[in-house]
Parts: structure tokens; sequence; C-alpha cells
């Protein structure tokens, strides 16, 4: 069951300093800002939860969503065990927990979206914007590079390495900016555009875009922790719904990021964070098999990946500067 929060005043600004520790943990080489230099320390073969560029400079951790690409790059030699299995893992335990509360990236959409402007509801075509992400998932993050030998997202659309990589390294490393041209300017073209979105629509990346949270929004079903409504109290009001700026239908669907926006809008007080509770339906016993298996398969594929050099193998890739994440190439 769901630990019962009431009205809470201090669950957003909680959700914010949790956002701006993460974000300032996983890009804590401040040295790297300082020389234009990305750090090669012993992290760098473990993934952030959230989205952050492991080119960025300040950047002490691997990139999720780009070291699934670089896999799959090379896939034609190893199989990517090791993310595999730590994305699994990840989205078992938190889903899209991580969206809300874990990724760097959603903390600047959010700010962003506090800029004053005319801002856009959502609606029925926010509803069907938002499966753009499992296209650009599918399309971009697994058929490019397992056809053309490319981490497509990273190189072609994601605004992250822009912001985080290729703007920092290109204002301190001459070299590097030497080397810019139609990609980068493509890419920043594409960042300013999407932060302009960002500004009039919530989380307009997050929700439309990314694949990293199209990833994750397959395991809010069933992930351990995050938004729990009490099926006693609930009501079926939909006052969660209404007040909710994402795209869903009910909480903890795929487009929930567990912001915990929806638990001092619940008149009944049925919503809280909380752990998966022992299941009492049919439906919940399937949800608890399923997530077990899960478990079980993302273990594996972690154990398996570790012993074939998978982390090895993403320190070696991520301690490179990525041309593609800059713009370059």
């Amino acid at each position: 069951m769901a630990e019962q929060s009431g009205r809470p005043t201090s669950g957003p600004r909680i959700r914010r300093y949790t956002q701006l520790m993460a974000a300032v943990l996983y890009n804590c080489n401040f040295r790297g800002f300082a020389e234009g230099k990305i750090s090669k320390g012993s992290l760098k073969g473990v993934c952030t939860p959230g989205l952050n560029c492991y080119s960025c400079p300040g950047a002490v951790a691997a990139c999720p969503l780009g070291s699934l690409q670089t896999a799959l790059v090379n896939s034609r030699y190893r199989f990517p065990y090791y993310i595999l299995g730590t994305l699994l893992l990840m989205g078992l335990f938190l889903g899209r927990f991580i969206c809300g509360f874990l990724c760097p990236f959603g903390l600047l959409q959010d700010l962003l979206h506090k800029l004053p402007s005319p801002k856009i509801k959502k609606g029925r075509v926010t509803r069907a914007l938002s499966y753009v992400k499992y296209v650009l998932l599918a399309v971009f993050v697994i058929a490019i590079p397992l056809f053309k030998f490319a981490p497509g997202f990273c190189k072609y659309i994601c605004p992250a390495g822009t912001f985080e990589a290729g703007l920092p390294l290109t204002f301190k490393n001459k070299f590097l900016r030497s080397l810019t041209g139609t990609l980068f300017s493509w890419k920043v073209l594409l960042l300013t555009l999407i932060a302009v979105l960002c500004v009039i629509c919530f989380r307009a990346f997050c929700r439309f875009l990314c694949p990293l949270g199209a990833i994750y929004s397959f395991f809010n079903p069933v992930s351990v922790f995050g938004i729990r409504v009490d099926p006693v109290r609930c009501t079926d009001c939909d006052a969660c719904v209404h007040a909710c700026p994402m795209d869903i239908k009910k909480v903890r669907d795929r487009e929930c990021i567990q912001c915990g926006r929806c638990i001092s809008s619940c008149p009944s007080g049925a919503i809280g964070y909380g752990f998966a509770t022992p299941p009492k339906t049919p439906r919940r016993r399937l949800r608890l098999g399923i997530g077990a298996a899960l478990l079980l398969a993302g273990i594996f594929l972690l154990i398996i990946g570790i012993r074939s050099g998978g982390f090895r193998d993403l320190w070696n890739k991520a301690v490179r500067i990525c041309y593609e994440c800059i713009g370059i190439g």
C-alpha cells in the first residue's frame, strides 16, 4: 500500500532538490569544465539512470542511451548484455520515477517551463505526439545503430549532448571548434527549438522525443518503487489526471513521470509514494510474476555482461570524446 502523504507542501521542493543533487552528482568533474576535457575515472563504466551525456566535461559516469547505441553499433561482435541488464534493472526498480526525479535534462525542462510565456495545454494532440518517442527509439536508437553503424539519436538529435558536451567543449577547445560544420549547426538549431518548445509546453522533449523515457515507460506498471494508488480510498474522480501536466490516462501509466503533483490533488488522500505490495488480484499477481521474471533476466544479463568485459568495454568508449554527441562528423 502506498505511504499516504496527505496534502504535502514540501513534495515539489524535495523533488527539485533531488533533481539538483542528481545533476551535480552526475557532473561533479568540475575541473573538466575549466579545462574542456572529459573525465576518465573508473565510474565511466557505470550508467547514470537519467539522460546525461558522457562527453560532458563534468560527467563522471556514462549515459545509458548513448551506451546502448554504441553497444548496438558494435553488436556484430558482442551482444550488449551489460547495458541491457543495467537498463532493465533501473527500469524495474524505479520506472519513470527516474524521469521525474533523477534526470538532469528533465530538471532543465522544468526550469525552462517556469519562464513567463503562453502555455500549450495538454489534449488529444499532445497525447498523440507522445507516441513519437517510440518511433525515435525504434529508428534512431535501434535501427540506425544496427544497420548504419552510427549512434543515430546521439548524432542527429540528442539535445543533451549538444547542451552538455557540444557547447562547452567547442567553447574551450579550439581544435574541436575548427571541426564543427553543418551537423553541429543543425544540432544547435534543434536544441534551440526544443528549448523554446519546453518553455511553452511542459516537458516537451520528455513527452514527445526522449527514447530513454520510452524505455522506462514499459516498466512503469511493474516498477518496485514509485507512485501508488490505494484502491480502497480511490473514488475514481480523476482529479489526479486533470492535475497532471503529462499526457496520462491514469496514474502510473506509460506517460506518468511520478512527479507527485497528483498527491496534493487527490481529495481522498489515496495517492502516495511506496513500494510494491503483495498481490491480491489476478492482475497484480501477473504483474508480480512479470516483475520477478524481469528481475532475474536483468541480473542474468548484468552478470553475463560483466563477465564478458562489458564494464571495461563501456569505460573504454566513455572515456573517449564522442564526436557524434558533440555534433562533429
